[in-house]
Parts: structure tokens; C-alpha cells; sequence
């Protein structure tokens, strides 16, 4: 769910144990075979899509869902990680096959990749306070107040244009929403993926409000050209959201059945 990202990348042994087969922490399991095997990107640090485990796997609910897809495909498969700047040139050079997170389908992104088949529905949200009952529907309603966003993000740059200094940036979202949590900052926008999982995985008195876009459209990418690959995964995709092991994954880290929207204006408006 992004269009660009700076994360960290790992370090070598963490790669070789990925490139070498790491067994994946859901249990949907898909080994490295050989030049063969399908190349599989996924960005370093992405919690809760993709990220190292406190027991030094790889995990994230893409991780989950893209080794669930390609097993039932048949497809062998290898993992590098890293940045997002870096995962993205190596798809355009071709090496690699398949980037693992869902991007957004901005215009940037649809001139270098083709789009797989989505399988999570995003919205960009804004998360108050579970005791705050103001409505915040535009970035007009945050004039005079203290607004938390992602540092070096489009959304950072276009709220300080409009807002200017009470737009407080953080190097991580967590950040973000522990400040929420204390009173610190009247609200945070984020997609609604990952609010929910932090919302629920920390146990933070927050809740996710009104949506500030429609749904996203976003998907996994391959190369330009690869439509082969591109139509067997977008197939693959659309059989698996149907499935109940897609479902349990979703619940598992979300609490509900991402593939569907979970939040409208007519939900905000009316809820």
C-alpha cells in the first residue's frame, strides 16, 4: 500500500535465511527450488505487511497471503528484501519477478509495472481518540489543530501546504498514534490497514474515523510485458480471497475479511 517508501534494509544473514527457504510464520510454506522459482520482493520493515519476527522470521499478512497464493499455484519461490526504492529498480531490470506488498496504482506506478488482482481494500482514514467525538472530514477541520502524519510522505507534504506548522511528522507511525493515545495531537491520518493493526495489536485507546478517500486501488506488481504471470496471479488471487484460509489470514491480522471495504463516508456520516 504504498507508492514509495525509505526502509531500512536488512542485514545479509537475514537475507540468506530468506533466499535459502525461511519457513514462513503462518505456516504457508513455499521453498526456494532453484533458478526456477519464482523472484519475490518484499520491503524490509513494512509492519504488519512485511517484517522480521521477534524469532528472526519473516512474517507480515503480504508475506502470508503471497505464500498462501503461490503454493496453491504450484510456484516455487524465493525471497529478497529490502527497500522499496531498491525491490522496484530490480523488478524493472528484471531481477526479480514479483513484488510481494501491494502498491498504490498511482500514475508513476502504472507506467512501470501491470497491477495484479488487489486483495485488500485500503482507505486513507482519520484516527481520533476513542473518546473524541469531533467530526475531522477535511483538512480544513484540522486548522488549529495538531495533526500527526507519516515524515517524507505525499500525504505529510500536502497537509503541511495546507496547514503548515501544525503538522507534527514522525519517523514511524507508531510514534504517530502512542503521541494520539496521550492527548499529544488531536488526530492522525493513515491508511486503515495499518491503524486497525496497531490500534489492536498495542491496545491503544484509538479508534478509526472518518475516511478521507474511497477505496484505493493497489495490487502487486510485475514487470511490464510479464502478462502471462500477471493474469495466472490475478487468477490466483481471485480464487484465494474466496477461500477460508484467505479469510483466517485476515483475521488473523486484522480481525475481519480485509478483501471487502470495511469504511464509506456514508459508514462516517451516518455511523
Amino acid at each position: 500500500m504504498t507508492d514509495g517508501f525509505n526502509r531500512r534494509s536488512v542485514t545479509r544473514r537475514q537475507y540468506l535465511q530468506c533466499a535459502t527457504g525461511l519457513v514462513l510464520a503462518a505456516g504457508s510454506v513455499a521453498r526456494a527450488q532453484g533458478p526456477s522459482g519464482l523472484r519475490v520482493g518484499f520491503i524490509a520493515n513494512y509492519e504488519p505487511f512485511s517484517f522480521m519476527g521477534p524469532d528472526g522470521r519473516l512474517t507480515g499478512f503480504d508475506v502470508e497471503v503471497v505464500g498462501a497464493l503461490l503454493t496453491a499455484l504450484g510456484h516455487p519461490f524465493q525471497v529478497q528484501l529490502g527497500a522499496y526504492e531498491d525491490l522496484r529498480e530490480q523488478l524493472r531490470k528484471g531481477q526479480l519477478d514479483l513484488l510481494g506488498n501491494q502498491l498504490l496504482q498511482v500514475p508513476e506506478n502504472r507506467a512501470w509495472f501491470d497491477f495484479v488482482r488487489p486483495y485488500a481494500s485500503i482507505q486513507l482514514c482519520c484516527i481520533q481518540h476513542e473518546d473524541d467525538e469531533r467530526d475531522f472530514l477535511s483538512l480544513d477541520d484540522f486548522v488549529g489543530k495538531r495533526l500527526g502524519l507519516l515524515r517524507h510522505s505525499g500525504m505529510e507534504a500536502q497537509a503541511r501546504d495546507a496547514l503548515g506548522r501544525v503538522v507534527v511528522g514522525y519517523d514511524r507511525i507508531e510514534q504517530a498514534m502512542q503521541a494520539l493515545s496521550q492527548k499529544k495531537i488531536d488526530a492522525v491520518l493513515e491508511e486503515n490497514l495499518i491503524a486497525d493493526y496497531h490500534i489492536e495489536r498495542h491496545g491503544l485507546p484509538l479508534k478509526v474515523g472518518a475516511p478521507f478517500t474511497a477505496p484505493q486501488k493497489l495490487g502487486m506488481v510485475v514487470a511490464k510485458g510479464r502478462q502471462s504471470l500477471q493474469a495466472s496471479l490475478s487468477e490466483g488471487v481471485r480464487s484465494l480471497v474466496r477461500q477460508p484460509q484467505f479469510r483466517q489470514i485476515s483475521g488473523r491480522w486484522f480481525g475481519y475479511d480485509v478483501s471487502q471495504p470495511r469504511y464509506s463516508h456514508v459508514t462516517a456520516e451516518n455511523g
